[in-house]
């Protein structure tokens, strides 16, 4: 039974973070014109790539060289957080308080915003209207208070499943892909800052020469590949 890893945000202090969705795509061959002949694009995954600060404390690498073990290979599955400059987050969607701090009746102002909250961090983005397995629509709410829509581009996460919205409207219907690994429900509070993702190293020998390239002063890189198969 596979094991859930999670790395820490901290010590993931990245240069880089490519996030890529890789179909499979079925082809009977090539036509007598030279080209593919496309039947359908298959089964998506994700796969990223992250590369690691060549400034890293003693501490930090010694927490790496571990984490990399507990990966034990291709067995277990990583928690990560994925990051992106341009997220869904607080700088977006700010959270907020309530106009009447002294009540709990969730009123806000007339124009539907409220305060900022001191304590900071991004405003829940929660689905409204969910789908079962397989769809690739959704509906978040948009009042109480006030917050922008999802823009296309941005990235969510489910239960460590990742997902990119590719078109949206500014009453909150988004169309996301790839086609939802699993039901959302209403009620359900996506991760957008940051998006978490579970995978697996995408080679047994992910990590392998940490301190020889560190040495070089060149970044680490690992790469990880969608874990389909989830962990009790």
């Amino acid at each position: 039974m596979p094991e859930l890893i999670e790395w820490p945000c901290e010590l993931l202090r990245l240069t880089s973070c490519r996030v890529f969705l890789k179909h499979t795509t079925r082809t009977s061959g090539v036509s007598l014109a030279g080209t593919d002949q496309i039947i359908s694009n298959g089964a998506a995954h994700w796969e990223v790539r992250l590369s690691l600060s060549v400034y890293a404390e003693e501490q930090m690498i010694k927490d790496f060289e571990a984490h990399v073990s507990m990966m034990r290979g291709r067995l277990n599955i990583a928690d990560l957080c994925l990051y992106d400059r341009y997220r869904y987050g607080e700088q977006v969607s700010p959270l907020q308080d309530s106009q009447f701090d002294d009540t709990d009746d969730g009123a806000w102002f007339d124009d539907g915003t409220g305060f900022l909250d001191e304590s900071g961090g991004v405003q829940p983005m929660v689905v409204e209207t969910g789908g079962a397995a397989g769809a690739n629509t959704l509906t978040v709410g948009m009042t109480d208070p006030v917050r922008p829509s999802f823009r296309r581009g941005d990235m969510f996460s489910v239960n460590g499943f990742l997902y990119r919205v590719v078109r949206r409207n500014d009453q909150g219907w988004v169309r996301f892909e790839p086609d939802a690994r699993e039901a959302i429900p209403a009620g359900t509070v996506l991760q957008t800052d940051p998006p978490r993702f579970h995978g697996r190293f995408a080679t047994d020998d992910e990590g392998a020469r940490a301190r020889d390239i560190l040495s070089y002063a060149a970044p680490i890189s690992l790469t990880f590949v969608e874990a389909f198969d989830r962990v009790a």
